[in-house]
């Protein structure tokens, strides 16, 4: 059996806030449930976390030593600071990358320059690096889970301003390769601009997922390099607005089993989804019956 390197930054890498680290904790379990079916799973964990996962305990460096040791590798991890980019350009070196290339991730982790990737060809809420007119929003190029997002009059450096659209907050879960299909529509649950949980799948009439996910995949046609799983955010108002792309796992699959039957492993090798029943996904404080656990934060799963 082929072994592959599964890496998640909050898992495997550097200690980050535990509301952050749950949902990194959730993609893990996910993946590694699910891969492990396909492959030799190689990875390793941070010290509060090796009872979860059962496996050996590591850190960032040696990153290298088990991606030598693998033939195929996938990475999730923020896109601050490049970190997403920079981590896939490693593994690039070593394996088969399972995820997006690392020039695809070098456009979806900066929100100016998928903007300027998307312009005409996909609906787009109206983005500037000046101030716009009417109500916006400010967000950093590279960011992701809603930080350094909120309402302002300015626009800093390393920022961008981008229209203030209200409507349903919602992700499609895309799966790239040869072929583009979507794998899940879901409801987004936040907090101001900050990521508590999702509905998987979203509660949404036929024509308006329909609407939704055409629009999601055509803006992951846009951008070449693009592979494995993608989490596209949208806002629907009069229609569909295209928010983000996520070159990586999102949160939601970790409910993919529980609703679908299948896992995002599955997906990716061709499996197709019977829907069992709608899930939720809560991120909280000391929540019971938890998938997964940070800290005090916890991140549930349960019937809808």
């Amino acid at each position: 059996m082929k072994k592959l390197f599964l890496f998640e930054f909050a898992t495997c890498g550097e200690e980050i806030d535990d509301s952050i680290a749950v949902e990194g904790l959730a993609m893990f379990k996910a993946a590694l449930n699910g891969f492990g079916k396909f492959y030799e799973i190689n990875s390793f964990v941070r010290r509060p976390y090796t009872s979860q996962f059962g496996l050996p305990e590591g850190s960032l460096k040696n990153l290298e030593g088990y991606l030598e040791k693998s033939d195929a590798f996938l990475i999730v991890a923020p896109e601050d600071e490049g970190l997403l980019l920079e981590l896939t350009k490693i593994g690039e070196r070593y394996a088969e990358n399972l995820g997006s290339s690392s020039k695809a991730i070098s456009i979806t982790s900066d929100k100016w320059v998928l903007y300027k990737k998307l312009k005409m060809k996909v609906n787009l809420p109206k983005t500037s690096k000046r101030p716009l007119d009417g109500t916006f929003v400010i967000k950093p190029r590279t960011s992701c889970a809603g930080e350094g997002i909120r309402f302002s009059e300015a626009v800093p450096q390393g920022y961008i301003a981008q229209e203030y659209i209200e409507g349903k907050n919602l992700s499609v879960s895309v799966i790239a390769g040869e072929d583009i299909r979507a794998a899940s529509v879901n409801e987004q649950i936040l907090d101001g601009f900050k990521y508590i949980g999702s509905v998987v799948p979203a509660r949404l009439d036929d024509k308006t997922r329909k609407e939704v996910i055409n629009e999601a995949l055509k803006a992951v046609e846009c951008i070449r390099g693009l592979n494995g799983y993608v989490g596209v955010d949208v806002v629907y108002s009069d229609m569909p607005y295209i928010i983000e792309i996520n070159a990586r796992l999102t949160t939601p699959v970790a409910a993919f089993e529980r609703a679908y039957g299948i896992t995002v492993a599955d997906y990716l090798y061709g499996a197709r989804p019977k829907f069992k029943k709608r899930q939720i996904i809560r991120k909280g404080v000391n929540l019971n019956g938890f998938f997964v656990r940070s800290g005090n934060y916890c991140l549930q799963i349960s019937d809808f």
